[in-house]
């Protein structure tokens, strides 16, 4: 691999998986206690059960306290490894330990004791694939500005004069002061840890510039470019797998980092070694692995109105490009002020294979945001792209996963409120009785805002004891909002703290509601309980019609008024019942809606029946605000135009996924056509544009001999994968989409 010597790319590949047994990316949190020396620390099992017994010592005092202690324990006593063979250290204890010994216990005591009706009802709706109502601890961004201008060590000075103002004005209350002693107990075992850290590097030969930046790091801010990659590194894994809180973004990394690599280059540092550093990095998350991919984002606009693209996001991609990694993954904060030469140079390299770059529009986010809160333009313009490609702004907390099944209320209603597969009642129980497509239409939306007003009911019940569970004390103290409220993030802290509804199966609601319009209504090819019988049967019997159903023009995805308006009918309305509904009181905001629901395209569909555009029972949902996989007919403008019809100044998750073949994309006139699908896009309101360019051909060939096409790479809703590594049906339904591919 470019850039890394082959000796030290299987040293970093391994130190946090081996790489000779099968990995799964969803169990990523595995230590490997046999590469670590007993002489660096404890055992990650003798750590947790001192957890424990600590924590039996300390039950009365607040759980922030409680959690940083743990927090402190597993610093002081995890097994570290530095070795001359990478430039970042290596940490044990990525099993997240604070989770397994505290959060699980009590998240437990929320749902025995607290909760238990809640939590019932919340695994019946997921394991019937209605929806799947969670806590969300996995999408939060800590704000990176002031981490980087203050160190830790000016994160803790300045929590502890918010603390010393709060006192002059008032005598806090219990909770308010274990506020800032977590905060106070979390930062001063970082910086001890950090110390742990240079102790080891210095002592170890090769490692000598690793010593001096943890050095440096312990007592203050980052001065340099290796500096700023090892302060960004540590935060995420202590955030991470200890503190257990995704870190779901790495920031605006050419705003962010440009500044320390232009001043190295100043300082005579070679560009060959920063871009060696740069590699270096970039290969710890891939080592890491997470399926979901690491974020980190390009762009933007600075305060005078220009783009943020500079000499660094030029170098990033290249580095990115030689190395040919998807981890972490790309984001880029697109406008019509990025040179077209570093969008063709994007675009090319998603033609040649990196998935992994996707274009969220920076003037969606603008309207989105002034749309959902009182923020200012300088927030606004700040904001950071998270997560697959959501957007919040600094200091947000705003959680999703809240993920809701559109087909599931049709079944409900084609079978009098019970489940189409189970026969459970889980809706509204109403006869099956409608003399027109208008009276089933509003027993839908009836069912729809039943399943909706329950999912939110338990969400909010849920969400009232989100910092009970897990309290945040080393996120907190980097949201000003929280030092000014002594609230925890998770409690009313941040910016923003509102909840946020995915909506799956959405071109796959409004296919199934033009299919029973026109079949069955309009032209009367058959009867609506032959069509129920068809579904129950899951087309056995009825291939004929499952075939004249898949194939049907009148899809979304191919600019049709007809199939288009019934998406657009089924979004409004949900929306109507979501968009500015309080969330928990506990945390103080409201509700918004998003197109997305990840992998629970597969998990709720594997329990959803046959629908009436021709999919099979356990086949996966549409995902994305994307045509159902092989009903884009008309080609990649006709879905541009079909997604860019809707008007969704509310949405943060809505991505059209444009699958483009290869032979179209070929040349300087294929990548000029690329690039003026991306520009109408986005002209037209477009929110985020995922790429697939690979052939069904090819596809077909990995899946056969997966050995020698180990590099292929797909984008599946938010997240890149290796083709090799999704499994069969997955699979089919990325060729299904190729095969449809084309300009």
């Amino acid at each position: 691999m470019e850039y890394i010597k082959n000796s030290d790319y299987d040293y970093i590949m391994n130190k946090y998986h081996d790489q000779s047994k099968p990995f799964d990316s969803f169990s990523r949190f595995i230590r490997r206690d046999e590469i670590f020396s007993a002489e660096t620390g404890m055992d990650g099992e003798e750590i947790k059960k001192e957890i424990l017994i600590n924590d039996a010592k300390i039950s009365h005092l607040p759980h922030s306290v409680g959690k940083a202690m743990a927090f402190k324990l597993v610093l002081e006593n995890t097994r570290i490894s530095c070795n001359s063979r990478d430039i970042f250290p290596a940490i044990n204890a990525i099993d997240r330990p604070v989770a397994r010994g505290l959060i699980n216990k009590w998240r437990a005591d929320v749902i025995h004791e607290f909760l238990p009706d809640v939590y019932e009802e919340n695994d019946f709706l997921s394991s019937r694939g209605a929806a799947r109502p969670f806590l969300d601890y996995s999408h939060s961004v800590p704000v990176w500005d002031r981490l980087f201008a203050l160190g830790f060590s000016g994160v803790l000075e300045e929590a502890m004069e918010a603390k010393k103002k709060h006192e002059a004005g008032k005598t806090l209350t219990e909770e308010e002061t274990a506020f800032f002693d977590s905060i106070e107990i979390a930062y001063t075992a970082i910086m001890r840890f950090l110390g742990r850290l240079a102790a080891l590097a210095e002592q170890t030969s090769g490692c000598e510039d690793m010593g001096i930046a943890l050095r440096n790091l312990q007592k203050g801010a980052p001065t340099t470019f290796y500096e700023a990659m090892m302060f960004e590194y540590i935060y995420f894994l202590i955030s991470e797998h200890i503190d257990s809180v995704s870190v779901r973004s790495c920031g605006n990394f050419d705003r962010l980092f440009y500044p320390y690599y232009k001043k190295d280059m100043e300082n005579g540092v070679s560009e060959e070694t920063l871009k060696t550093q740069l590699a270096y990095f970039f290969m710890q998350f891939t080592a890491i692995g997470n399926y979901w991919c690491q974020p980190v984002y390009l762009g933007g606009t600075d305060k005078d109105g220009n783009t943020n693209i500079n000499h660094l996001s030029y170098v990033f991609l290249d580095v990115y490009d030689k190395m040919g990694i998807y981890n972490p993954k790309v984001q880029i904060k697109y406008s019509k002020r990025i040179p077209k030469d570093f969008t063709l140079k994007a675009l090319d390299m998603i033609r040649r294979g990196h998935n992994s770059i996707v274009f969220a529009s920076e003037e969606h986010m603008k309207k989105a945001l002034r749309y959902n809160g009182e923020v200012s333009e300088e927030e606004i313009r700040c904001a950071d792209l998270k997560g697959c490609y959501e957007f919040l702004v600094q200091g947000g907390m705003d959680t999703e996963g809240q993920l809701l099944n559109l087909l599931k209320p049709l079944e409900y209603v084609l079978h009098g409120g019970k489940d189409g597969i189970t026969g459970e009642l889980m809706g509204l129980e109403e006869p099956v009785e409608f003399e027109t497509f208008e009276d089933l239409l509003a027993a839908y939306k009836r069912q729809l805002k039943y399943l909706i007003d329950k999912v939110m009911g338990l969400v909010n019940r849920m969400e009232g004891y989100m910092s009970y569970i897990n309290p945040l004390p080393l996120l907190s103290a980097t949201f000003p909002t929280c030092l000014e409220k002594i609230k925890d993030a998770n409690s009313d802290g941040g910016r923003t703290n509102n909840t946020y509804m995915g909506l799956g199966g959405i071109a796959s609601i409004a296919d199934s509601l033009a299919a029973i319009k026109k079949f069955v209504y309009d032209e009367k090819v058959i009867t609506l309980s032959e069509m129920i019988d068809a579904l129950d049967k899951n087309f056995e019997g009825y291939e004929a019609l499952q075939k004249m159903l898949v194939n049907d023009k009148d899809k979304y995805g191919n600019n049709m008024e007809f199939p288009d308006s019934m998406l657009d009918e089924v979004v409004s309305f949900a929306v109507s019942h979501i968009q500015g509904k309080p969330n928990s009181p506990v945390r103080g905001g409201f509700w918004s809606c998003g197109m997305y629901v990840s992998r629970g395209i597969y998990d709720l569909g594997k329990v959803t029946m046959a629908s009436p555009n021709g999919r099979f029972k356990g086949e996966e949902l549409s995902k994305n605000l994307s045509p159902t996989m092989g009903a884009n007919h008309k080609g990649l403008t006709a879905a541009v135009l079909s997604n860019t019809r809707l008007d969704m100044p509310y949405s943060q998750m809505s991505a059209l996924d444009a699958a483009v073949s290869p032979s179209a994309a070929k040349g300087d006139d294929g990548l000029e056509a690329v690039y003026s699908v991306l520009n109408t896009f986005v002209d037209l309101g477009g929110q985020v544009m995922n790429f697939n360019m690979t052939d069904a051909e090819t596809l077909r060939k990995a899946q056969k001999n997966p050995e020698q096409y180990r590099d292929i790479q797909i984008r599946v809703a938010g997240w890149n994968v290796l083709f090799s590594n999704i499994n069969e049906a997955e699979q089919e339904a990325i060729i299904r989409q190729a095969e449809m591919a084309c300009i």
